[in-house]
This record gives C-alpha cells, structure tokens and sequence, in this order.
C-alpha cells in the first residue's frame, strides 16, 4: 500500500507530504486546488510520462517520492530480484526526478533502473481509476481481453495454446502460399541454374588450367624461334664440326690439367670441378636434344590450344575470375539448384502441417469458445450482483459473442450488453448506458478485478462524476467495502463518499510571496464537518446543512 507521498516542485506544489492510512482514504477540495495535480503526480510517480511543463515554474527540477509497503513474496518481489532491488523489509521507495534540462532519473530504494523496469513496478502497485478510464467499456474490441481476465490459470494456458497453434499454422501457410507464388519463379530458375551448371560442367574444368594452357600456346605459337635457338645451343655445347664445342674445350681442358695435376697436386680439386662440367654439358645436351625431338610445330595444336583457353577464359569472366572460383561458383548452382528442386517435396511437407496445424487451431478455439461462455456466465452473475449493490437493482449484464476472422485470441468477439431498466432489452452497453451507469459499471468491474490483479492499492479520481443521491450512497458504500481488503483513494466532490472515509485531506489554494501553491491539511472531526457543509451547500453553509454534515458524518 501507499503509505506516504512526497511532492516537490510539481506543478502548483511547491512542497506537501501526503500520509495515507491503509484503508479508506478521501481527497477535498475546491475546484483547481490541485487534486488533479496530485493524480498526475502519482502517476508520473509510477512510470507515466514525465513532461518538463510538470516542474513548477522558476525551479530547476520536481520530485517525487512514494513510500509503499508490500508484503513477503509475490511478483513484485520477484520482479525486484530480477532488477537486483533490496527490499528486505518489505518498504519500498520509489523516486522520480523531472529536470527541465530533460535529464530525468528513476529509483527504487536508491538503485537506478530504466524507465521500462521501473513503470512494471510501479503498475503492480497501483491502479489509477480517472475521469475517463471507463473509456474502455465503451470499446467493444477490448471487451474480450477483459472477459480473458476473469478466466483462472487453465484459462491462461488454453489462450497460449490457441496463440501458439494459430502462429505455426499462419506461418506455414504463408510458407506454402509463398512457394505458390514463386513457383513460375522457382522454374525459371532452376532452367537457369541448369543451363549455368551444364555449360561448367561439360567444360571440364581443372585448376590451374588456364595457366597451363597460356603456357602451352604461349611455346607452340613461338616454337620455330624456340627451335633455332635451343638447336643453336646445342651445336655450341657438342654439336660443332668445323668450330670447337664447349665440350670439346672443356675436355682439352681437364687433360691440361691432369699434366699439372700429376706434378702438383694443389690444383686437384679444381681440375675435378672442371671435369664434372663435363657430364654436366652432356646432361644439358641430351635434354635439349630431347626437348627437340618433341617439340610440336603443329599450327592445328595451336588452333586447339587457343579454342580451350577461349573457353576458359569466358567462363572466368562469367562466373568467376579463376578457375577455382568457377568451380566453387558451380557448387553453390548445384546445392541452390538442390534446394529448389526439393522445394516441391517441402510443399508436400507444408500442406500436411497447415492441415495438421488447422485441425488443432480448431479444437482448442471451439474448446476457448466453449470455456468462454461458462467464463463469461460467470462475469455476468457477478457485475449484475455488484450493480445490484450500486443502485441498479433492476439492471441485467451479459456477454454477447459473435463470430469473426480466426485470430491468436480464438475466432470470436466478446461484447458487453445491458438492459439498465425492467422490460428494456439487452444492447451494447457502448450505447446505452449514461454516465452514472457507465461509473458504476466500472466501479463493478474494479471490484470483481482489484482482487485478481493483485494490485493493493486503487486510486479512484472523481468516481462520483454524474451520480448522486441514493447512486453516490452506494458507490460511497462499495469504496468503503472494497477498502477492507485493499487501501483506497478517492478524489471526490461527494459528501456521502467523502463522510465514509477513515482518512480525510483536505487541499487549499493559497497565495504566499505572491506565488499560488496547493497546501494539505488532514482534517479532524469538526474540520471535516466543516469540509462536508461547503460540498453540500457550497456558500449557503446554514446549520441546517451542518447537522446534516455531522449526522452522515456520525452514521
């Protein structure tokens, strides 16, 4: 619950606390004396949207401070270890700070948390009530959400499971609709991907082909001139007849130097050095002999050559820049290729699943559908017992449900109807009821979910809007009854409401230094007497009004 609230520079407020008992407690006041501001506070306070307008004109930044206390366990504790939040006493201080530079800061017990962290505690704790949130009855399309919230955790699980089931069967239908859309796609490709492969692989590729074929006519279209000068080289090393070889003045050589050898031995390794040039010039002779005699001079090998390289280079150039990469280029054609000629074994697999999927989407809507109406009959008894209560004894509350577009939420609508009068018949409430009606509406509903939502303290802001007489009685009596399990309070211009309440504050309007700030008082017996004369009787405070205020007071 809310125990004490602390505002700084907000608005109108230049500086009040606010202390609240843990039942019923009721906000008064003149009209603009800033019980609205109050509501805002609170809720910027919880995580609602801090404006830099909110900070009080000449400061530099608003506070605001709620000290609440929640018991051991539950989900805000387990939300506050997730957030790595110490909350071992069970009080919690929430903390917000609106700059005018923009620069804004969110704290729960001193620790800094995101805005997104910090607004789900805060909704966990509170739930604010204003003028205009019985707005959501008046919205047909958020009739079944409300509806689902009644339902109990088997309910939750059937949603889920009907959310999940309708997922997989969307998602393979659009699969299986997609592969039909694309089939004049898939075909066009696949002849060109067949073509692409057909055309690399009937070239039979190697690495590094295309090198070696530069190489070969690179010799075969210069081999006459490769001829003349190895059969040149050749004559010169061992093939001369009127001239000296090299071999034949290699070998004179040696022979020179086995005479000096035999007289000094000192010149023994050179002249061994000189005489293995010998085998090597016969070496080299005999391999070019051969590489002679095998020498191609055909201009049609040459023709051939240059055909294949052509070939290799344009496939290089269209799918790749070397023959490797042709090569991984046709590997990646085939495994496309592959996937897209399996394409029609997985539309097969997708026409089983969507049916399988449908079948199962199916049963468990026509079981949500079925468990809805026992839920909704469940709704109805209980808002039209709590309108009873609120001074609509002969009103009659149902839930109509009409059939739509399959959906994750099942394939029906909720709506809910209202016959306020004997012998009128049930229509939607979006169209019938009137203010005061749709107050208590809400009210009922707040009664039947406060318990549900777990949520300890609700703030209700005007709830008295458009009722009065034996309506604000009853509304002032279900304030009352719902705050003995939970903390309440209520901004409210009703007397009767404002007479039930454990707790008064009363809010004034001063001027002070010439600046108009908003002041609290907590009233006591006589004071609220007093508060209760001016609600009834504004200006015209008679005693008359007065023993009227203490008698309502007193009951």
């Amino acid at each position: 619950m809310l125990e004490r609230l602390y505002i700084k520079n907000f608005a109108l407020i230049e500086e009040i606390n606010l202390d609240f008992c843990e039942k019923f407690n009721v906000l008064t006041g003149e009209t603009g004396a800033g019980k609205s501001i109050v509501i805002d506070a609170v809720s910027v306070l919880l995580g609602g949207r801090a404006q830099t307008e909110y900070v009080r004109h000449g400061c530099d930044m608003a506070v605001i401070e709620g000290v609440f206390f929640v018991p051991q366990g539950g989900r805000v504790f387990e939300s506050l270890v997730e957030y790595g939040v110490d909350c071992e006493e069970g009080t919690l201080i929430l903390s917000r700070e609106i700059a005018i530079n923009g620069r804004n800061s969110c704290r729960i017990n001193g620790r800094n948390l995101t805005l997104g962290q910090y607004r789900v505690i805060g909704q966990m704790l509170v739930e604010i009530h204003g003028q205009h949130n019985h707005q959501y009855l008046l919205q047909p399309h958020r009739h079944l959400e409300i509806l689902d919230r009644f339902g109990k955790t088997e309910h939750f699980k059937l949603l889920q499971k009907v959310k999940e089931s309708y997922q997989i069967w969307k998602e393979a239908k659009t699969e299986l609709e997609d592969l039909h859309n694309r089939e004049q796609d898939r075909l066009q490709r696949i002849d060109f991907l067949s073509f692409q492969l057909a055309e690399i692989k009937g070239a039979g590729l190697k690495e590094n082909e295309e090198e070696e074929l530069q190489r070969e006519a690179n010799i075969l279209a210069n081999a006459e001139k490769i001829s003349m000068n190895l059969n040149s080289a050749y004559l010169c090393i061992f093939g001369g007849e009127n001239e000296a070889t090299a071999y034949e003045l290699v070998g004179k050589a040696v022979k020179n130097l086995e005479y000096v050898r035999e007289l000094d031995d000192k010149l023994e390794k050179t002249s061994a050095e000189i005489e293995s040039c010998l085998y090597q010039l016969e070496e080299g002779a005999a391999v070019i002999r051969d590489y002679l005699e095998n020498i191609d001079y055909s201009p049609r090998r040459l023709e051939e050559t240059e055909k294949r390289l052509y070939v290799v280079k344009e496939l290089c150039r269209k799918y790749g820049g070397t023959v490797k990469e042709v090569l991984l280029y046709g590997e990646k054609a085939q495994a496309e290729l592959d996937l897209l000629n399996g394409s029609g074994e997985r539309a097969e697999e997708l026409k089983e699943l969507v049916e399988k999927a449908w079948q199962e989407y199916f049963q468990l809507s026509a079981l949500l559908s079925e468990k809805r109406r026992e839920i909704g009959a469940g709704l109805d008894e209980e808002v039209t017992s709590q309108l009873l209560e609120l001074a609509m004894p002969d009103a009659v509350f149902r839930t109509g449900f009409s059939a739509v577009e399959p959906s994750a939420r099942g394939n029906e609508e909720a709506e809910f109807l209202i016959s306020a009068n004997p012998g009128e018949p049930l229509l939607p409430v979006a169209k019938i009821a009137s203010g005061g009606e749709l107050s208590r509406m809400m009210l009922a509903f707040k009664s039947i979910f406060a318990g549900l939502d777990g949520i300890d303290t609700l703030i209700f802001d005007e709830i008295d809007s458009g009722i009065g007489g034996k309506a604000a009685q009853k509304v002032a009596e279900k304030l009352e009854k719902i705050s003995e399990n939970q903390q309440v309070i209520c901004v409210t211009h009703s007397s009767i409401i404002a007479a039930l309440a454990d707790r008064h504050l009363l809010l004034e309007k001063q001027v002070e230094r010439g600046r108009t700030q908003t002041f609290v008082r907590y009233l006591s017996k006589d004071e609220r007497v007093e508060e209760l004369t001016r609600m009834m009787g504004g200006e015209r405070q008679t005693d008359d009004l007065k023993r009227h205020a203490s008698q309502i007071l007193k009951k």
